[in-house]
């Protein structure tokens, strides 16, 4: 079994911080933990040692989901902190919880750029596991994780399967199939349903309304009720995706219906959803950092409340997530700095703060392209430090001339503020004169 080979125990752990229980499931507990080298992590243990075959294939599912979409899995754990939880898994800590908890925080949607980006986010997560001939079988908000800058990875991968196999096991002749009621398709309710690419689809347009309608679907409605309507046809009310900027959503709304057709060959696939996504998200993505901004002033506001400071393990058998696809573009995926622009003559100094590097690297884009002879080194220092996932190197590598080198290393700088102050100082340690001829210009 192809599993994570780093192994994870209490001696690469910061004991003089306490762990911190962020929430728990049928499966297991998960806190987040602080690692000696400063850096946050969640660590699930298991609650029932004896389900210590299904961590081991959870994990080997997602060593297998190499991307920038899903949550990152580090290794295993094996420790003494819990006598009785000896074995555990170490993921990637996601500061801003879940897609569900961020509609709890909100008390509704999030504004509408960053809805699409979310949506888009999914979309391209779900067209790469696709790809690798799975299936995630469990989506939902909750198993939507999100990072501080409210970027999308998809989680809880305990019922993914490689897909045209049985949905039932063996043993299960009573009950409804794995999965989440609310979000299932009308032929996943039959014992001998195949798991096809066409359930996760139906998943997504369920999805797709909560984002834009901040609502659980079917809320407070018995199990067996919603299973017999989702049968008879029944969908979740559109109105309530519609309370606000009604003309702007025509399109998305039109994708979230063809996604959740009865007849699954009537549904798209994740690949005519991306394609459809992208000019829609294109449109309002100038409006992300202002979105970002009114939804980090709501959460102050909400601060004594507010669940997603620990709220990562909502999605109570949580998962982990690897690096970006090459067939999945990432270029469209943007993140606006909302710093005040600086003065360039910052440059020559040596107490730039983080807001300002970024803000240079972004003024420099077209510099750069042209001027950067260095784009490999700085890559690779990128790459060491975990900045860039490997097929993102690949890429970078495949191109033939440095501007185009360059070009594919910007659309990794737009997955964060932090992987764009991490490229200035290699930038700095390997082009200098680039930094300083820009700061004297």
């Amino acid at each position: 079994m192809a599993l994570p080979s780093s192994i994870c125990r209490d001696v690469d752990l910061d004991e003089s911080i306490e762990w911190i229980e962020i929430g728990s499931g049928g499966f297991g507990t998960v806190y987040k933990v602080k690692r000696k080298d400063g850096g946050f992590v969640a660590i699930k243990l298991l609650r029932n040692p004896g389900n210590i075959n299904e961590l081991y294939k959870e994990a080997e599912c997602l060593a297998k989901m190499s991307s920038e979409f899903v949550l990152t899995v580090f290794g295993i754990y094996n420790g003494n902190k819990f006598p009785e939880f000896p074995k555990g898994m170490v993921m990637e800590f996601m500061e801003r919880g879940s897609i569900q908890t961020l509609q709890k925080d909100l008390s509704g949607p999030p504004p509408l750029p960053l809805a699409l980006r979310l949506a888009f986010q999914v979309a391209k997560g779900m067209r790469f596991i696709h790809s690798k001939n799975f299936v995630h079988h469990d989506l939902k908000p909750s198993n939507i994780l999100l990072d501080n800058n409210f970027n999308a990875k998809l989680a809880d991968f305990g019922l993914s399967r490689e897909t045209m196999s049985v949905l039932s096991s063996s043993g299960q002749s009573e009950g409804y199939p794995p999965g989440t009621i609310q979000y299932m398709p009308p032929e996943g309710f039959a014992l001998n349903s195949k798991i096809v690419r066409s359930f996760d689809v139906y998943s997504y347009g369920i999805l797709l309304w909560s984002i834009l309608s901040g609502h659980v679907p079917y809320e407070g409605k018995p199990d067996s009720l919603v299973k017999h309507r989702i049968e008879a046809g029944d969908r979740p009310d559109v109105s309530l995706c519609l309370k606000e900027e009604k003309d702007k959503k025509k399109e998305v709304i039109e994708l979230m219906e063809s996604c959740w057709k009865q007849n699954p060959s009537d549904r798209p696939d994740f690949n005519g959803i991306v394609q459809k996504l992208e000019p829609i998200f294109s449109v309002h993505k100038a409006g992300i950092g202002a979105a970002i901004q009114k939804v980090l002033s709501k959460l102050e506001q909400n601060q004594s409340g507010s669940s997603s400071q620990f709220s990562q393990a909502n999605s109570a058998d949580l998962v982990p997530s690897p690096t970006p696809e090459n067939e999945v573009p990432n270029d469209v995926v943007d993140h606006p700095s909302d710093t005040v622009q600086q003065p360039s003559n910052l440059i020559g100094t040596d107490d730039l703060t983080e807001e300002e590097k970024v803000t240079i690297v972004d003024d420099m884009r077209d510099t750069l392209i042209q001027k950067n002879t260095k784009v490999m080194a700085i890559t690779r220092d990128l790459f060491k430090m975990k900045m860039i996932h490997e097929e993102t190197y690949s890429e970078i590598e495949a191109r033939k001339t440095n501007q185009d080198k360059m070009r594919e290393l910007y659309k990794s700088l737009r997955a964060s503020d932090l992987v764009k102050v991490a490229f200035y100082d290699a930038l700095k340690q390997r082009e200098p004169n680039i930094l300083n001829s820009h700061g004297g210009s």
